[in-house]
């Protein structure tokens, strides 16, 4: 019985740490990490997401909800830059917000008032002006990115 026990409490600590374990420098919040890119290197959304597939192989960020919105928004206020790009886009159809990671259609948004209908802006960043809601820009446009890795996506050997 206490063998049994054991294993149990073992195999449970294992799996407990593998929903928090992240990358060095990332930052673990309910089953994913995140990773605030250089403050002083501002890029395109391209770029971005480019340099998140690069760090860790995460993409922009999915924000799933309200509780992880208001986490982000916590981390974002400790930071320098006023504008952090997320990963969506309206690039296919105008006005249909859709996640780059996964090509979902966003269910949660959180749009600073009366921007999120302007065209040739594509791409949403988190913008401090508003209390870092949503707000459209071009995707040309330039600033830090906000990468996730979810915990299904963790590659062994990668932890910090």
């Amino acid at each position: 019985m206490q063998l049994v026990l054991i294993i149990a409490l073992i195999i449970g600590i294992a799996d407990a740490n593998t929903l928090s374990v992240c990358p060095n420098g990332w930052i673990a919040y309910e089953g994913s990490c995140y990773l605030f890119g250089h403050e002083d290197n501002p890029m395109t959304f391209t770029a971005a997401e480019q340099y998140c597939r690069q760090h860790g192989g995460g993409h922009l960020i999915h924000v799933e909800n309200v509780q992880e919105n208001a986490f982000i928004k916590d981390q974002l206020r400790e930071r320098k830059p006023i504008h952090w790009w997320l990963g969506i886009t309206d690039e296919e159809t105008e006005g249909i917000w859709k996640w780059f990671d996964d090509d979902s259609v966003a269910t949660y948004t959180d749009f600073q008032p009366d921007d999120h209908e302007t065209l040739d802006q594509d791409c949403l960043i988190f913008t401090s002006v508003y209390d870092f809601r949503w707000a459209d820009v071009q995707c040309s446009y330039k600033c830090p990115p906000i990468c996730e890795i979810r915990s299904e996506h963790i590659e062994p050997g990668v932890v910090g």
